[in-house]
């Protein structure tokens, strides 16, 4: 079988296949380490059949885990061989600790502890290893293979830079630019301009003769990377172009439109470009809401204690109800009931109405301004996320009058309800939260949406144990 190196998809194909035979090449190369190398078997040596069976179950975790921690989303796009290493020893971590859960609830064989250490230990470096390999290959492959020329029509210097980017960054590729047709107004141009010299590829001419062009230089791949007031050079041109070339390409000038990244989907063969794009969809979505039902039973489980001893400070300091319930604003647009801890009279905004606290409020009862600043008044949000209105992570939901002035004011804040709201998220860690800039708020969570994975989930509740609770502007 011939392998293309000029498509993208081989280099995913490649890269996948061999993590996942490197991933259960680890895990039999443990079983041999730990039964075969002359350490001591005080239960005997098992059959290798009871190790054999995991590898299908070793393959759909692995597939799971890299593809919803983002591995090959950021394949190709990573700026060194050592942060390649850190994403790949980062998934590896996430899909040992699912393996682990899965072999203890495995009933018919307890497998090796010291084995399941070994291979825990051993696959990060048979990947990195590979990876490596893969690259020694593809170095050799393009300095011996005959180069493919790309011919790049484009004026934005983002969509040309995305065009550059899928010819000259692709480690697979062994295209080459034979230069660049600059089209648009004249700050376009000198963008293409600049980009052109980033990628040492020459300007040619925007107008000449295609066939004869194409006659004296053997284009195999042609990309518009236009402007969306410049399409009317394509419809010029295209039917002579596409005459003379079999490969022609389009990236649509979205960049003015989206924030968080289009996708693409294929309906009756028709393609449909979603503008915004959430990358909680498919598996990440399972996993996220498998991580939060599993964190907030957790939670609850541990700090049952400490909420049943507020709850009783609560009654024993203030009048009314212990949980304060309010309408918030969340996944997709719509409201549900989130619960709080009571920290004022129950009649604290018959006078004001809804307002923000301030650093000054003078509504919160002593207890309240306590769990306030300590963030403990946000416990019984473990509940909700229980419940499947909220996530452990996200952006903070508002009151639903709130969001009606910010949706107004503020370009793109409706992005924030892409994912559902949670109880810490990117902006608080940061700082970003009660009566602080909306602005900034929304550029922490636009940042979070846009690199979700769940190792970064994992990171930001850490980080909410140093940064989240306490907090100056928590009031």
């Amino acid at each position: 079988m011939k392998l293309d190196f000029g498509k993208k998809g081989s280099l995913f194909t490649v890269q996948l296949s061999l993590d996942l035979f490197l991933v259960c090449m680890a895990w039999m190369i443990a079983y041999y380490m730990r039964f075969h190398a002359g350490l001591s078997v005080p239960k005997g040596v098992p059959e290798t059949e009871l190790y054999f069976k995991l590898l299908p179950f070793i393959v759909v975790i692995w597939v799971a885990i890299f593809f919803t921690v983002g591995l090959y989303r950021r394949s190709g796009h990573h700026h060194s061989p050592f942060t390649e290493g850190l994403d790949i020893f980062q998934s590896c971590i996430v899909a040992t600790v699912f393996f682990i859960a899965f072999t203890y609830f495995y009933e018919e064989y307890r497998y090796s502890r010291v084995a399941l250490l070994i291979f825990a230990a051993l696959h990060p470096w048979m990947i990195i290893m590979g990876r490596s390999l893969v690259r020694k290959v593809v170095r050799w492959h393009r300095r011996h293979s005959k180069p493919r020329w790309t011919l790049v029509i484009g004026g934005g210097s983002h969509a040309l830079r995305e065009a550059f980017s899928l010819n000259v960054i692709d480690n697979f590729s062994t295209r080459k630019v034979l230069g660049a047709i600059l089209v648009g107004t004249a700050e376009q141009i000198r963008a293409g301009e600049a980009a052109c010299r980033e990628f040492n590829c020459p300007v040619l001419p925007m107008q000449m003769d295609w066939p004869a062009f194409f006659s004296e230089h053997p284009v195999h791949t042609v990309i518009f990377a236009i402007p969306h007031a410049s399409y009317a050079f394509i419809e010029e041109h295209l039917d002579q172009i596409v005459n003379q070339v079999s490969d022609v390409r389009l990236i649509p000038d979205l960049y003015r439109y989206t924030k968080l990244g289009a996708g693409i989907d294929m309906i009756d063969g028709v393609p449909v470009i979603s503008i915004h794009e959430s990358p909680l969809l498919g598996m990440g979505r399972i996993l996220k809401r498998l991580m939060d039902f599993g964190g907030a039973f957790f939670g609850i489980a541990l700090l049952s204690p400490i909420m049943a001893f507020i709850a009783l400070l609560i009654r024993l300091t203030s009048p009314g109800p212990i949980l304060y319930r309010q309408q918030r604003m969340g996944l997709d647009g719509q409201t549900f009931e989130i619960f709080k801890f009571r920290t004022m009279p129950i009649d604290a905004e018959s006078k004001t109405g809804a307002v923000w606290a301030t650093e000054h409020d003078a509504r919160p009862t002593q207890l309240g301004k306590i769990l306030r600043k300590s963030s403990l008044d946000e416990l019984p949000q473990l509940f909700n996320v229980f419940r499947g209105n909220m996530s452990l992570v996200g952006p903070r939901p508002e009151r639903p009058m709130f969001v009606d002035q910010f949706r107004r004011n503020i370009p793109g804040y409706m992005l924030r309800h892409k994912v559902k709201a949670g109880i810490t998220g990117w902006a608080q860690i940061h700082g970003w939260r009660g009566n602080t800039s909306i602005e900034k708020r929304i550029q922490y969570d636009l940042f979070y949406i846009q690199n979700w994975s769940i190792w970064l989930d994992l990171r930001i509740i850490l980080l909410t144990f140093f940064r989240g609770f306490f907090n100056k502007n928590a009031y």
